[in-house]
């Protein structure tokens, strides 16, 4: 290789290597909350979204996995440097708990940007009044909208 072309490679091709490094090892700090949809369907708990790492996606599931066995428990969140969970194992879980708490076997709820959207189908309106409370009390730094329904 000729030195016009080492200078013109080294010039290209060394600061996007850096560039692409420095959004892997970004502070904490830097790193933006992703996203997080959790769903209940009979007896199925789907976890889709975002985690920093592969531990920070574990931790998680492992976390849904003690509240219940009698759920399958279908994981497909996906580590990705860039972003981390945007709520922690333990609200994610507490959420949940919430959801098994009340009977409910059709909810979907989706956390992004600090806001929960929670939909479900539950028995009667009482029950829909107590899982909109008991979801605010289990997440209260989230902002909580819900769409529920009932038979």
């Amino acid at each position: 290789m000729q030195l016009p072309q080492r200078v013109f490679l080294g010039a290209l091709v060394v600061p996007m290597l850096l560039a692409s490094v420095g959004t892997v090892f970004r502070p904490a700090t830097e790193i933006e909350p992703g996203h997080l949809v959790f769903a209940v369907r009979s007896s199925e708990i789907v976890l889709a979204g975002t985690a920093g790492t592969a531990a920070e996606r574990q931790e998680v599931v492992d976390a849904v996995r003690v509240l219940t066995a009698s759920y399958r428990i279908t994981d497909m969140i996906t580590p990705n440097a860039g972003e981390r969970m945007p709520v922690s194992s333990g609200v994610v879980s507490g959420l949940l708990g919430v959801v098994l708490d009340q009977g409910v076997t059709e909810f979907t709820g989706v956390v992004h940007k600090g806001h929960l959207t929670a939909s479900a189908r539950v028995a009667d309106p009482e029950r829909a009044g107590a899982l909109s409370d008991a979801l605010r009390a289990a997440a209260p730094d989230l902002r909580v909208d819900e769409d529920f329904t009932s038979d």
